[in-house]
């Protein structure tokens, strides 16, 4: 047993020592009356002590993980299977959190000293509620005995297997641990509702939440930004999303953590919607931990490249969220008849009624989203497991962005009870808006659906750009809402905008010979290998705004055992040119008549008279210790006849050749013969690329040997202005978050007269 492990157990037991003093307090009326000269009651020394003590050996173990980690101890399974001697420090450090195992220990610490700060803030929820993170707390640390980063391997390797890759890229250094940080927040509104529950103290809940709730949705929210940055500049398949299930999963808490805000709005303010918010807070916990289950439980290990393998810890993560739920469906439950509420005025157009709409759209969007993700899961439980295609989510999420920036637009200018002359508050934004959507339609934006999301776009910017600007003025904290909403308004119109107009082609480049690719001149000057390996493709980009050098990488990672390519981005600021390699080929000139092919392992395609199937990959052994072997077996039915053949890809210290099949079989009475190349192939998305030639008799004979570079170049508008809207989002929450954790705004006469007047006035903002 290793020192690691031995740190969890006493951490286990310190957590069980302090939860079991937390329950005593929270049961005895009595002790809650016995205070010691310190002010604290003694249960809650012993209570805090252990809790202490835990988060210290806590923070020891993930200390001693780190300086395994670092000092290269590969003798410990998780640091051989993690690291290796050739990582840089920064990317050592992202070991710590690159599997399950040390991402369960983060998820641990962070608990432990957020609880910290907790302990502090809690009040009078303090007893139940610590009660509660104790609770949560023995789950992991249970957890990590089970699946420990400290177990040992029988013999020393003299190096690790190293990090995926793809991890190694700074953005994915921040991206795992600010989601932790949003996973590990979500925990502390949980445990102060069931607190306030059992204390009946349902209003004193909404101070004590709202802050912990708005830190939540900004980490969470700022992770899952930064994983689709991450994914726009180093996947290479041209995207920022691509509602992968792991993806998804972050995003439904995210989006029922947003619901959550704004029902704790409405209930500050006018006393409605308790029990709703209650059950938002349980469920958005109990997604957080789901969301975890289908990462590594091996579920979606079919359907998304971030999956983990099972670890053996199904049971465990599936009776946690029961756990979860039933805790916190029968407190609330049991206190249902006893709490009170205000009915909500629905009766006009008001603040209450934005706010209400606002929710159910985060909601209808977290359901759908929950339905699809989960859809393997659903479906695996009566017959074949399968996933919705990605059309899914677009389709339904396009009516839900047009409702959301709709109530963005009017949310600014409506009051709580009711709102006069809204028409003429709203008439400079409309005319804003009239303009922006006239713009769009110019530029050729013609489909009626596009323009309405944009439209519906452009006037939640309006709207909350003159807000945030007049209440910028009054007192920058209680901007950051508005500036928030700014935020989520340009994030629509850059979506929508770079979908519209998004152009993309691919090309074949012969090294030293120029093309013409869109309105710029590409020059491929060849490859420059680099010390981590991954080798870097120059590509000269001419045009009348400039030159540069493209360089993105195309390299053969044996730790994928795939070939890796990472884009070159030039970024905008009314778009960006992104240039993806796709194959490196040394081979004679390409004929005239090859075609090309791309295929999904499983999928047959029909190509002109024949069907062609990619059964699946075979991967040869290494021929020499830096080569390796990967082919596709295909079956290809022509007419009676069938053939299979397995084109290849060599793949030796970085360089690829081909290794090409051959086909003979008579059409019309002639002998055809086909060459069949493999392209490309990607091991991850089980997909390859196939090129075809000799298809008829006019074939051109293969004569000088070329080297080419394939590559995808697409021009992607608006994009700056959709990362723009991610940072003033994440800026807005910081701003509102400081608002919640300061002392109220206390507004002059003056200043409330001016705050009141603003919405009015802002309608003078375009005169």
């Amino acid at each position: 047993m290793t020192m690691g492990i031995l740190l969890i157990m006493f951490a286990l037991i310190a957590t069980i020592v302090s939860g079991w003093q937390y329950w005593t307090i929270a049961i005895s009326e009595k002790q809650q009356k016995r205070k010691t000269k310190n002010g604290y009651l003694p249960n809650f020394a012993s209570a805090r002590r252990g809790f202490y003590v835990m988060t210290g050996l806590v923070s020891l173990a993930s200390a001693f993980l780190l300086y395994l980690i670092l000092s290269h101890h590969f003798q410990v399974d998780y640091v051989y299977r993690y690291s290796s001697m050739d990582l840089p420090f920064g990317y050592l450090i992202s070991s710590f959190w690159a599997g399950q195992e040390g991402s369960f220990l983060l998820w641990a610490l962070l608990i432990a000293l957020m609880g910290l700060v907790f302990i502090k803030t809690a009040g009078q929820f303090e007893a139940v509620a610590m009660l509660v993170i104790n609770g949560v707390l023995v789950f992991f640390l249970a957890i990590l005995l089970k699946a420990s980063p400290f177990e040992l391997l029988s013999q020393t390797p003299p190096d690790g297997a190293g990090l995926n890759p793809l991890l190694q890229n700074p953005w994915m250094v921040i991206h795992p641990p600010m989601l932790f940080v949003g996973y590990a927040a979500a925990a502390f509104p949980f445990a102060l509702a069931i607190a306030a529950l059992i204390r009946r103290e349902y209003s004193a809940f909404i101070a004590k939440a709202l802050p912990w709730t708005v830190f939540t949705s900004l980490t969470l929210g700022a992770g899952i930004i930064i994983g689709g940055y991450w994914a726009y500049k180093v996947l290479g398949w041209g995207g920022y999303w691509g509602w992968d299930p792991v993806e998804n999963s972050s995003l439904v808490p995210w989006l029922t953590t947003l619901a959550l805000i704004h029902g704790l709005l409405v209930q500050r303010k006018t006393g409605a919607l308790p029990r709703v918010n209650f059950l938002l807070t349980i469920f958005t916990f109990a997604l957080v931990i789901y969301a975890t289950f289908l990462t590594r439980s091996g579920v979606l290990a079919d359907f998304s490249v971030h999956s983990f393998q099972d670890l053996g810890i199904n049971l465990y993560l599936v009776m946690f969220i029961m756990a979860i739920l039933v805790t916190g469906v029968t407190v609330l439950r049991s206190r249902h008849q006893h709490i009170q509420f205000q009915e909500l005025n629905l009766t006009t157009l008001n603040r209450e009624a934005i706010l209400l709409s606002s929710m159910l759209v985060f909601s209808l969007s977290a359901f759908l989203t929950f339905i699809g993700t989960s859809s393997p899961l659903f479906t695996g439980l009566v017959g074949k497991p399968a996933q919705v295609d990605t059309s899914f989510y677009n389709i339904v999420h396009i009516p839900i962005g047009i409702a959301l920036a709709l109530f963005l637009g009017f949310a600014p200018y409506l009051r709580w009870e009711s709102t006069n002359n809204l028409l003429k508050t709203l008439l400079p934004s409309l005319i804003f808006t009239i303009v922006s959507t006239a713009v769009a339609f110019w530029f050729g934006m013609t489909e009626i659906t596009k323009l309405t999301f944009t439209a519906a776009a452009a006037f939640a910017f309006w709207s909350n750009l003159f807000v945030t600007v007049k209440l910028f003025r009054i007192n920058w904290l209680i901007s950051g809402a508005p500036l928030s909403h700014v935020g989520v308004a340009l994030l629509l119109i850059g979506i929508i905008v770079s979908a519209t107009f998004d152009t993309a082609q691919q090309f074949v480049l012969e090294r030293g010979v120029p093309v013409q690719v869109m309105d710029h001149q590409l020059l491929y000057q060849g490859v420059t290998p680099a010390v981590n390996g991954k080798n870097v493709v120059n590509i000269r980009v001419s045009s009348e705004g400039g030159n540069y050098i493209a360089q993105p990488r195309f390299y053969y990672s044996e730790y994928n055992r795939s070939t890796m390519r990472e884009p070159d981005v030039k970024a905008g600021l009314l778009g960006d040119i992104y240039i993806s390699p796709i194959e490196i080929r040394n081979t004679a000139q390409t004929a005239s008549n090859a075609q090309v092919l791309r295929l999904t392992k499983g999928e047959t395609k029909q190509f002109k008279d024949m069907q062609i199937t990619f059964d699946q990959f075979e991967i040869g052994e290494h021929a020499g210790s830096n080569q390796m072997k990967v082919g596709a077996r295909l079956t290809i039915n022509s007419g009676e006849n069938t053939f299979h053949a397995i084109p290849a890809v060599i793949f030796d210290g970085g360089q690829n050749r081909s290794e090409n099949a051959e086909i003979l079989f008579n059409q019309a009475g002639k002998q055809q013969k086909i060459t069949v190349i493999l392209n490309g192939l990607d091991a991850n998305q089980k997909t390859i690329e196939l090129q075809l030639e000799g298809l008829n008799e006019n074939s051109l004979p293969i004569t000088e040997a070329k080297e080419l570079l394939i590559i995808e170049i697409s021009r992607k508008p608006f994009m700056s202005v959709l990362w723009i809207g991610t940072i003033i989002i994440t800026l807005g929450a910081i701003i509102a978050l400081l608002n919640r954790m300061s002392p109220p705004v206390n507004l002059t006469k003056n200043n409330k007269e001016h705050y009141h007047d603003t919405i009015k006035k802002v309608s003078e903002l375009s005169n």
